[in-house]
């Protein structure tokens, strides 16, 4: 199946996905987001995310899902 998807679409994905604690340290994912121990849970920074392009989203949506197996 083929999907076309824009750049809103891609940060959708990857506002639903959370990184594994294994991966927290790679540069993509901490420097577009953090954990909030507070709340106990990942917390992406949407304007961040807006910087990045399609391929960069793409690949950190893969590395956060890829994380959990």
């Amino acid at each position: 199946m083929q999907v076309k998807l824009d750049k809103d679409d891609l940060i959708t994905l990857v506002l639903g996905v959370s990184p594994a604690y294994n991966i927290f340290d790679i540069p993509i994912v901490k420097d577009n987001g953090g954990f909030e121990a507070s709340h106990g849970r990942w917390d992406w920074d949407s304007y961040k995310l807006k910087d990045l392009n399609e391929n960069d989203l793409y690949d950190l949506y893969l590395k956060c899902k890829n994380s959990w197996k």
